[in-house]
């Protein structure tokens, strides 16, 4: 061998031992800030201002992304923020699955679970046994509705008196009469 060579062959292992050495580096940093980014992200906080059509399609991506799935047996709907889960499913640990993967979801209030197996009735069924019926009542109450007020820009009192509803007109005979056959606005005229 050559002085030459000898020259050549300890610089190119030199090279590729620090090439290796400076690939090494950059994954172990790499490494090291994913790290940091995912234990940062572990329970991240709500999306502020998602209404209920957005949230039931984050839902949907989130308990439908595996393969063996239920998408087309499991319904979800959500209202004021709460998940509703119907349909059917084949075991039940799927059932427990699927629930703690939506309620891991940081902006749904709560879960409605109306899941069930096979051969067994859906718990909302009228002729389901009266301990297996959920229902939103017995579930969930519904927050009160605030009064309607009117608002003239300088009080706030209620509405003296509202308008009376087409059924006490009808009974009073009073309104508006009907037209007769061929009237025509006196607009259009």
């Amino acid at each position: 061998m050559t002085p030459n060579q000898l020259v050549q062959r300890t610089f190119g292992i030199a090279r590729r031992s620090s090439g290796r050495a400076a690939r090494l580096g950059r994954r172990a940093a790499s490494q090291g800030f994913g790290l940091v980014a995912r234990v940062r992200h572990l329970r991240p906080s709500p999306k502020p201002g998602m209404d209920d059509v957005t949230l039931a399609r984050k839902v949907e991506t989130e308990i439908f992304r595996g393969a063996d799935s239920p998408k087309g047996t499991v319904d979800v709907n959500v209202v004021d923020g709460v998940v509703w889960l119907r349909g059917q499913v084949e075991r039940p640990e799927q059932i427990k699955r699927l629930q703690a993967q939506v309620a891991s979801i940081p902006e749904v209030r709560g879960v409605e679970n109306l899941l069930h197996l096979p051969k067994t009735p859906a718990p909302t069924r009228a002729d389901t046994p009266r301990r297996q019926q959920r229902s939103r009542s017995s579930t969930r109450r519904p927050a009160p509705r605030p009064e309607q007020r009117v608002s003239d820009g300088h009080s706030s009192e209620l509405a003296p008196e509202a308008e009376p509803s087409p059924r006490e007109v009808a009974q009073e005979g009073s309104g508006r009469p009907p037209a007769p056959l061929g009237a025509r606005d006196e607009e259009q005229g």
